[in-house]
């Protein structure tokens, strides 16, 4: 089993783009059911998956990979400590394909 953890930022970001309106509630459905199938199955089900259209990242996110929840949205995360414990780190959630760091 794995455990997800949100970094502070994400979590600060996050809760600002729900006020503001940029997911919409059907994200907010998949994004749940994205982090279900994480912590279940692991993220060699996830990159393994079609439907989430999952990715490694490169250059300032290298070590990173991202998820596909939407068309344009995207769940930024890595993986630490497979050895003993799976975390998956999210390091952000966008709804609009925006990998600036």
């Amino acid at each position: 089993m794995t455990q997800i953890r949100n970094t502070k930022k994400c979590k600060k970001r996050f809760k600002k783009d729900i006020e503001r309106g940029l997911f919409s509630r059907e994200d907010l459905i998949v994004l749940k059911l994205w982090a279900k199938e994480m912590e279940e199955f692991g993220p060699k089900y996830i990159e393994d998956s079609y439907e989430w259209r999952d990715h490694a990242l490169e250059r300032q996110w290298q070590g990173y990979r991202a998820s596909c929840f939407s068309t344009s949205g995207r769940i930024i995360y890595k993986i630490i400590d497979e050895k003993t414990v799976e975390i998956c780190e999210v390091e952000r959630i966008t709804p609009d394909h925006d990998y600036k760091k």
